[in-house]
């Protein structure tokens, strides 16, 4: 049974992959002094975890720790794991403001730690930027990216996730998260990407994808996760069905440019 520190990493369905995988450090952190509850939470992890591409790839590389034994090594591994990764968004950022620098409007859905890090960074230099967030039903994690974005003083407009075609034509530039980057460079994200996608092709819009490396995939393929229909809809009745996905596929011809560390 995992720990309740654990369980709530595990159960927490709005926040991105590199976020979660942040918090799960900070746990491994806690716990690196206790070898048998480390090992049974990592395979707890990669069981409950497994689609999830940037847990798969911080989990291997403590595997790989932890096989030479060298506990050195890990607590220098867990210690600057977060330093790390912000560096990377900051070499991200870097690719980035180039190409965007002089645009005042931008649109994004749901949450990505790696998204907002590039808005703050963004925001910094420009201090008219407007941000447009879709609310990103079922799990409203699009709320949890605009109260961040507010904390720091970016003006935030939140919509629907219906309206996001109104707004597409109004907006500079779209941005988005990977929850992972498949072999053929089509996308995996919260489901609305692909709408998204289509609204800035058909406005000429551009439409990229920001990520680390930690997402890229040896998969082709993607499988859909039809999740709890109470979360959409509680209404049970006969002819009634309820379906809820969480994550899409992105093709790689409708996206501008990835960039990434």
């Amino acid at each position: 049974m995992p720990s309740h520190d654990l369980q709530k990493i595990l159960n927490n369905k709005t926040l991105g992959s590199s976020e979660l995988t942040r918090m799960l450090n900070k746990y491994f952190l806690s716990i690196r002094k206790n070898p048998s509850e480390f090992s049974r939470s990592i395979k707890v992890v990669k069981k409950r975890l497994e689609h999830f591409e940037e847990v798969n790839s911080y989990l291997n590389d403590l595997n790989s720790i932890l096989q030479n034994n060298d506990s050195k090594r890990l607590n220098q591994f867990l210690r600057s794991y977060s330093k790390q990764e912000e560096e990377k968004i900051q070499l991200i950022f870097d690719r980035i403001y180039p190409e965007v620098k002089k645009m005042k409007s931008v649109i994004t859905l749901s949450r990505s730690g790696t998204v907002i890090g590039i808005l703050k960074r963004w925001y910094k230099k420009n201090k008219n930027l407007k941000v447009i967030v879709c609310e990103s039903r079922p799990k409203f994690e699009g709320r949890l990216t605009a109260k961040d974005l507010l904390k720091v003083g970016v003006n935030v407009e939140l919509i629907t996730d219906a309206m996001m075609g109104i707004y597409t034509e109004k907006v500079d530039f779209a941005i988005i998260g990977a929850d992972s980057i498949l072999k053929n460079g089509n996308v995996i994200n919260k489901v609305g990407s692909k709408a998204l996608a289509l609204f800035c092709l058909e406005k000429l819009k551009p439409f990229c994808v920001v990520s680390t490396k930690s997402k890229k995939s040896k998969k082709i393929t993607f499988k859909p996760k039809n999740e709890e229909p109470a979360e959409v809809w509680k209404k049970k009745q006969k002819n009634l069905k309820v379906s809820n996905f969480y994550f899409e596929q992105v093709d790689n011809n409708l996206i501008t440019k990835i960039f990434t560390d």
